[in-house]
């Protein structure tokens, strides 16, 4: 973790707060709606699944492309996960 600026890591780190969250994701919560059939239902979980799995592997590619030397790159993979963070958080909130 030496290798990484502080401010990297605490952008970086925003992107693991939908996994302390994720069983509201997983049981129960359902910020996209309900579907009239079970393929449109299935569709709407997986996206909700994605609003906790996505952040969490763009941590990790965030950090990654970062350390290879990839900096533009890190940084931007960080903030989207950061935004897709918080957006996850309101659709749980609100």
């Amino acid at each position: 973790m030496v290798d990484f600026p502080k401010w990297l890591l605490a952008l970086a780190g925003v992107s693991l707060l939908p996994t302390l969250l994720s069983p509201f994701f997983l049981f129960g919560a359902m910020p996209f709606g309900t579907g009239s059939s079970r393929f449109t239902q299935f569709l709407l979980y997986l996206a909700t699944q994605l609003l906790w799995l996505l952040p969490l592997l763009l941590f990790f590619c965030s950090l990654d492309r970062y350390r290879r030397g990839y900096e533009r790159i890190g940084i931007g993979l960080a903030i989207a996960g950061a935004c897709i963070s918080l957006l996850g958080l309101l659709l749980i909130v609100g």
